[in-house]
């Protein structure tokens, strides 16, 4: 009952109406939302009432089936090791916004505002505003950034006309980064790659091969034994954990034909993003595995 009561405040106060009319807030042209989706660690927010005592805040997003956005956001209360809070709303795309404006619900039907007002060209950090200007988030992949991108990351929210002095910088526990991961199984693996006019996505999950043009389904077949031996015998040979911190070697992307290409592996719970890259060109590291996946779509 009381999650529930804590709930109804939530969407009070994220959809109070304000006495005057905000200006409006500008938006980013576009997000592809299987590249915004994963794990978002707040670094600094303008906080709602909820939050304002939270350690190691964390959004997570999922795309459902059904467009929507399955949300978890969780954090710590009090202190670093406080008791977790976890809440999950549902975010709800609007309509001819190039999926920058979403809808989160807390309680049906009412929906807050939620805007993608700053997105880094490789989906690393990320500013989430509202038009009321009365609480904002700065988000980043990783729990800590640098001090330079944070000035940057708060200049950008002084100029969309935010008080940065009510800015709450966020707390987070860094935990060493364990050992390689090599793993032979996986739960998902997700290969996107975009640019104008075109749009590629890979996506083998649950014992399926599935290829998507232009959004539109065009493959799906069951993965053969065969298929598992070899995807798990390139997963073993790479350190799952560390292909975010790969570079990649060209980044001429749309610029002269190229895709901006990602690739997200998901295993035990936990979803691994690599940086943007172009798509004929990938890591070295990432090659066999990028080739084998496109090879099936044959």
């Amino acid at each position: 009952m009381r999650v529930f009561r804590v709930t109804l405040l939530i969407t009070m106060v994220l959809t109070g109406v304000a006495c005057s009319t905000p200006a409006s807030m500008p938006v980013v042209d576009a997000v592809d939302l299987n590249r915004f989706m994963g794990d978002w660690y707040v670094i600094a927010n303008i906080p709602t009432f909820l939050e304002k005592d939270a350690y190691n805040p964390m959004e997570s997003y999922q795309r459902d089936a059904d467009g929507t956005i399955a949300t978890t956001f969780t954090f710590n209360d009090g202190s670093l090791d406080g008791e977790q809070k976890i809440y999950r709303p549902r975010g709800f795309v609007a309509e001819n916004s190039n999926n920058a404006i979403w809808g989160m619900q807390f309680i049906w039907p009412i929906k807050a505002d939620y805007r993608i007002v700053y997105l880094d060209d490789n989906y690393q950090q990320t500013i989430i505003g509202r038009t009321s200007r009365d609480y904002v988030w700065i988000m980043a992949r990783t729990a800590q950034i640098s001090d330079e991108d944070y000035g940057e990351l708060v200049s950008q929210v002084r100029s969309l006309g935010y008080d940065t002095a009510l800015l709450q910088k966020a707390a987070h526990k860094i935990v060493k980064r364990p050992a390689p991961l090599q793993v032979t199984s996986f739960e998902k693996i997700e290969y996107s790659a975009i640019t104008r006019g075109k749009s590629e996505l890979i996506v083998v999950h649950k014992g399926r091969y599935s290829y998507f043009l232009n959004d539109k389904k065009v493959l799906q077949t069951l993965l053969t034994k065969t298929n598992l031996n070899v995807l798990g015998a390139i997963l073993a040979g790479l350190d799952v954990t560390a292909i975010e911190d790969l570079q990649a070697p060209s980044k001429r992307h749309q610029f002269d034909g190229a895709m901006v290409t990602s690739l997200a592996i998901k295993s035990e719970g936990k979803t691994h993003r690599s940086a943007t890259f172009d798509d004929d060109n990938p890591p070295e590291e990432l090659k066999e595995l990028v080739n084998y996946l496109l090879g099936m779509r044959l």
